[in-house]
C-alpha cells in the first residue's frame, strides 16, 4: 500500500519509462550493458572533493522522517525479550549454519530475542536519539522488519512487523503465509521453515540527509541488520539463509510496501525445517487494513534512487534462479609485495548478548595502537563466509583493503587483504593518517583511528554475473561484512564507526590494485576516546 504522503511526481510511471527508454539508447555498435541503471546511479552519486565542498544543502529539521513505525488498529504481542544468548560475540560472527539441527525450537521468546540483537533498542533516551542494536548512518534507522511464520509455541501463524521502541509485534495479517513467500523466492525452504524475517529500506527517512546517495546506505545499514541476525542465530545454532533473490512484488504486498518508497531487501530465512505451510502459495495478497504512521510532514522523492530500485526488481522465478547460479568470471590476480601472515584473532569471551547491549559508533578515537591480533579479529572473523543464496558460486563479492596507522607490529601503509591465506599484502609503505582522512570526506575518525578498512567490488564483474540487481547485493554484503566487524571490533574492547568517502579517489589510491573496483563502505577501527577531544 502506498506510503501516506509520499509526494511521488510520478516517480513510478518515470521509472518505469527510464528502464524501458534508457535500455533502448545504445547505439547498436556499443557492447550490451548489462546493468545500465546500476552503473548510472553509481555515476551521478558518486561523491568527489569538489561536489561535497560546494555542497550548501542544509537539514530540514522540521520535516526530519519519523524513526519508527506502528500500525493503529493492529494487534499486538508483546515479546518477552527474557532470553540472553550468551555464547561469545566472536564465535557467533562466523558463518551461520545453514543446515543444522536446531539446539532449541524456534519460540516467541526465542524470536523476540534474536529480533532485540538485530534492531531493537539497546538504551533508550528521553530526549530521543535511542541507540539501536545495529550501526546506521546518521542514526536514521531507514530499515524495517518483518516476520512472516507458521504456527510457533506463543505465536500464531501470521505476518508481523517488528516494533523496536515497543519490543512487540503488530499482526498485519493472519493465517499461514508461508508457502506465498516460498513463491515469491522460489525457494520450497521457505514454506517449512518456521519463520522468515523480511528486511526492508525506506528511502526517505535515509534520504532525508544523504539524498540521492540513500539508496547506497539502505543496503549497509540492512547489511549491518543482517550480521546481527545471523549472528544471533549462530549463538544458538539456529539454522539462517540470507535471500537477496526473490521477486520483488508480492514480497513487498505481503508486508504493505508500495514497491517504490519502501521495498524489500532481503529475506532470512530462519530455523529447522518444521511443517510445510498450511495455506495456497497462490493465495490473494489483499491490501493490508492497516495504514503505518507517517513518516514526516512532506516526504521528498530522489528519482535517480527509484530508477535503480525499479530496474533492479525481479519478476520471474527464472530471474531468480539466475541469481542463485550466477559466478563471478575470475578476475586477473595483481600481486602485490610483502605478504604479512596475521596473527590468530584476538580472543574474548564476551557474549554476543553483552557486546551488542554495549555497541554504538565511536564519534572520536585516540591515536593509540591496537594489536595485531585486534586487527586480525576484524579481518578474519568477519570475512569467513556468509550464507547466502547469492553466494553460492563464490565465497564473497568483496575485496578488502587496509590503511594501517597503529597496528603493533604491522608497519605503517597500505594493504591488501587476501582472506583464503589471511595475510596482508603491502601496496605501499609510509604514514597515510592525513590521506586516509582526506579519503574518508576530509574527517578526523579516519585520521585518528588505528586502522581503516575499505570493502571494495568489482561492480563490471559483478554486473556481467548478477544484471541490474548486482550492485544492491555488493552494498548488502558490504553492509554485512561492516557489521561484523563492529561486533568484532566490540567483543574485544576497541571502537569502530562506517564512514563514506571519495568513490574515485579510493580507487585511484589503492590501484593499481584496485583498478576497476568501487569502494562500496569504509570503517574505521581504533580506541576510542572518552570525551571529545579539544581542537
Amino acid at each position: 500500500m502506498p506510503t501516506s504522503g509520499i509526494r511521488s511526481g510520478g516517480a513510478r510511471l518515470a521509472a518505469v519509462l527510464w528502464t524501458v527508454l534508457g535500455a533502448g539508447c545504445q547505439g547498436p555498435a556499443m557492447p550490451a550493458d548489462p546493468a545500465p541503471a546500476a552503473r548510472r546511479y553509481r555515476d551521478v552519486t558518486k561523491h568527489t572533493p569538489a561536489s561535497v565542498r560546494s555542497d550548501r544543502f542544509g537539514l530540514d529539521w522540521t520535516n526530519k522522517p519519523a524513526l519508527y513505525r506502528s500500525y493503529p488498529g493492529a494487534e499486538t504481542v508483546a515479546l518477552p525479550g527474557t532470553r540472553t544468548l550468551t555464547r561469545p560475540a566472536v564465535d557467533a560472527i562466523a558463518q551461520a549454519p545453514a543446515a543444522a539441527t536446531s539446539a532449541a525450537p524456534l519460540d516467541l521468546d526465542l524470536l523476540g530475542a534474536i529480533l532485540f540483537l538485530t534492531g531493537g533498542v539497546t538504551r533508550a533516551r528521553p530526549s530521543g536519539g535511542d541507540i539501536r542494536a545495529p550501526a546506521a548512518a546518521g542514526a536514521l534507522y531507514p530499515n524495517e522488519l518483518y516476520v512472516v511464520t507458521g504456527n510457533l509455541p506463543a505465536l500464531t501463524a501470521g505476518v508481523y512487523h517488528y516494533e523496536p521502541q515497543d519490543q512487540r509485534l503488530s499482526r498485519l495479517r493472519d493465517g499461514d503465509w508461508r508457502g506465498v513467500l516460498a513463491e515469491a523466492a522460489d525457494d520450497p525452504e521457505v514454506r517449512r521453515a518456521p519463520a522468515t524475517i523480511i528486511l526492508t529500506g525506506i528511502l526517505w527517512r535515509s534520504a532525508w540527509k544523504y539524498r540521492e546517495r540513500a539508496y547506497r546506505h539502505l543496503h549497509w545499514d540492512g547489511g549491518m541488520m543482517l550480521a546481527h541476525v545471523l549472528a544471533a542465530a549462530q549463538a544458538v545454532d539456529l539454522p539462517a539463509v540470507v535471500l537477496g533473490a526473490f521477486i520483488d512484488e508480492p514480497v513487498d504486498r505481503l508486508v504493505g510496501a508500495d514497491s517504490v518508497h519502501e521495498g524489500a531487501l532481503a529475506l532470512v530465512r530462519l530455523g529447522a525445517p518444521g511443517a510445510p505451510a498450511f495455506g495456497s502459495g497462490t493465495a490473494a495478497i489483499e491490501l493490508l487494513p492497516f495504514t503505518p504512521t507517517p513518516l514526516s510532514r512532506e516526504p521528498i522523492d530522489y528519482p535517480e534512487a527509484l530508477r535503480y530500485h525499479a530496474a533492479s526488481k525481479l519478476e520471474t522465478a527464472k530471474a531468480v534462479e539466475g541469481i542463485r547460479a550466477a559466478r563471478l568470471e575470475e578476475g586477473v590476480p595483481s600481486l602485490a609485495s610483502g605478504p604479512l601472515l596475521l596473527p590468530a584473532p584476538a580472543r574474548s569471551d564476551t557474549s554476543l548478548d553483552a557486546v551488542v547491549r554495549r555497541r554504538s559508533s565511536t564519534r572520536h578515537f585516540i591515536q593509540h595502537p591496537i594489536t595485531a591480533a585486534e586487527l586480525s579479529a576484524v579481518l578474519t572473523l568477519p570475512t569467513r563466509g556468509a550464507p547466502a543464496d547469492f553466494l553460492r558460486e563464490q565465497a564473497t563479492l568483496i575485496e578488502t583493503y587496509v590503511i594501517v596507522n597503529a597496528v603493533e607490529g604491522i608497519p605503517s601503509g597500505s594493504y591488501y587483504y587476501r582472506r583464503d591465506a589471511q595475510q596482508l599484502e603491502l601496496l605501499h609503505a609510509g604514514d597515510f593518517r592525513t590521506t586516509v582522512g582526506f579519503l574518508c570526506l576530509e574527517q578526523p575518525l579516519a585520521r585518528d583511528a588505528s586502522a581503516v578498512l575499505f570493502y571494495l567490488a568489482d561492480l563490471p564483474r559483478t554486473r556481467v554475473a548478477f544484471g541490474e540487481r548486482g550492485d544492491r547485493l555488493a552494498e548488502l554484503e558490504a553492509g554485512l561484512q561492516a557489521g561484523r566487524t563492529y561486533l568484532a571490533a566490540y567483543s574485544v574492547r576497541r571502537g569502530a564507526t562506517g564512514l563514506t568517502f571519495f568513490d574515485d579517489e579510493v580507487t585511484r589510491f589503492f590501484s593499481p590494485r584496485a583498478a576497476g573496483q568501487a569502494p562500496l563502505l569504509v570503517v574505521a577501527v581504533g580506541v576510542p576516546a572518552r570525551r571529545r577531544p579539544r581542537e
